[in-house]
């Protein structure tokens, strides 16, 4: 009976079909009027469900009857001795390196990326559902990061499948050299036989390389009609490729396209304290969110901007202060340009602007309660985040040393308390010290 079952799927799939497909597939078991099917390979399991299901109920329906079913099971074990040998092999085979620390985990989502994670996500739990994936967006908004998190995953959760990761240029360098070498046949090999989900980078590299071009689009037909998975990655969409051929471009196209955009100011402030939390640093919260209010073109400057500051903490044994980061990190802010200020003289500016209480009234001997609580913002904020001295900050608010010392446990208990209205205010200040000092 279990032949009879076997040889009537046979006979309504094509030879290439039964090779790719059923070359672990197997009859486990039939009880009554129920066949139950095994194969070694869960995408194996769930692309039979999707495109053979009609061929297997009507294979078990002329051997048992028209109230025959059936379904499949995914289990490791050997095929049937008279197949040939199956489509991949019972381990973890990752064909290229990986980046381990670019997972889904690690990948910090927002509104302007959520949709290509979530694609990306989908593909790496459901390899060939969406066949290509075609992820684009600007330079340092994650797009390796999430084509390396799809071979990560696959990796960890279906050891069956073979993993390549790519940049276009090394596709290209491959097949210059394989010319080279004589060695057409075994480059195709490689790239169209031994791959179960290829993982293409930077695909814009190609454009006006025809000669590549066309060696991609064959080896892109031959997987996509195989049902392995494709990903590719480009800085711009698929119609804006100039110079790519049409026939490539429009299977770039056939599957999913997914754009991600430049992360907003909390999405960015969110990256840059799981950047700290994978480099194992700690820095300061206002420092942090004045990183990434300011370092804003792309991620991978976000993160060179973080390295650097730790790296100066490393090195130095010193905490890094808001002050110092911003003279550290001058190269890296849009504007190019810190501007010199006497740090104190720009903080009573500051609380003026923010508490509508005048730098005269600060600096003056009243005691009205507005004047009091901004002068105490005032050299709270001077001694913990300007960091300056207690003799400083008595000179420039025209106060004693005990009297600053007062001020600042002051503030610092009502904040221990949970007074928000005075965080709100200091909160205020600091962000608008950041501003001034990037600006003129």
């Amino acid at each position: 009976m279990k032949e009879r079952i076997l040889q009537e799927i046979k006979t309504r799939v094509n030879r290439k079909s039964w090779e790719l497909w059923f070359s672990s597939f197997d009859v486990k078991s039939i009880e009554g009027n129920k066949v139950v099917f095994s194969v070694g390979n869960l995408f194996i399991k769930e692309w039979l469900e999707k495109k053979y299901y009609s061929v297997l109920s009507k294979a078990v329906k002329v051997v048992l009857g028209n109230d025959a079913t059936f379904e499949i099971t995914y289990e490791a074990f050997e095929p049937h001795s008279s197949y040939s040998e199956p489509l991949v092999k019972k381990r973890a085979v990752l064909l290229t390196p990986l980046n381990p620390d670019y997972t889904f985990e690690n990948f910090v989502v927002g509104p302007g990326n959520s949709f290509a994670y979530h694609a990306a996500l989908e593909v790496a739990k459901h390899p060939g559902g969406y066949n290509p994936l075609f992820i684009y967006g600007g330079v340092g908004l994650g797009k390796t990061h999430l084509l390396q998190s799809i071979g990560n995953y696959v990796v960890q959760n279906e050891p069956d499948l073979r993993v390549m990761y790519i940049t276009s240029e090394k596709f290209l360098n491959d097949l210059v050299d394989s010319m080279k070498e004589g060695k057409l046949n075994e480059f195709r090999e490689k790239y169209r036989k031994k791959v179960d989900i290829l993982l293409i980078d930077d695909v814009q590299f190609l454009i006006g390389k025809t000669g590549v071009q066309t060696e991609l689009f064959h080896t892109f037909n031959e997987l996509h009609d195989s049902g392995k998975q494709i990903v590719i990655c480009s800085d711009r969409e698929p119609q804006k490729l100039s110079e790519f051929q049409d026939r490539l471009v429009s299977r770039f196209q056939m599957g999913l396209v997914a754009k991600l955009e430049p992360p907003d100011e909390e999405t960015r402030k969110s990256i840059a304290r799981k950047m700290l939390e994978i480099e194992h640093g700690e820095l300061p919260e206002e420092v942090l969110n004045f990183v990434a209010e300011n370092v804003d073109d792309n991620l991978r400057r976000l993160r060179g901007a973080i390295i650097k500051l730790l790296v100066y903490k490393e090195t130095t044994g010193k905490e890094v202060d808001l002050k110092e980061a911003i003279l550290l990190l001058k190269d890296f802010i849009k504007s190019n340009r810190v501007k010199a200020m006497d740090p104190i003289d720009e903080l009573i500016e500051v609380v003026a602007k923010v508490t509508g209480v005048p730098r005269e009234e600060i600096l003056s001997s009243s005691r009205n309660v507005k004047a009091l609580t901004a002068r105490r913002i005032g050299m709270y904020v001077a001694k913990n985040y300007l960091k300056s001295s207690l003799r400083t900050i008595a000179e420039k608010f025209n106060r004693s040393h005990p009297v600053v010392v007062d001020s600042v446990k002051k503030v610092k208990d009502s904040l221990l308390k949970g007074n928000k209205q005075l965080k709100a205010l200091i909160d205020e200040v600091i962000g608008e010290i950041s501003r001034r000092a990037l600006s003129g």
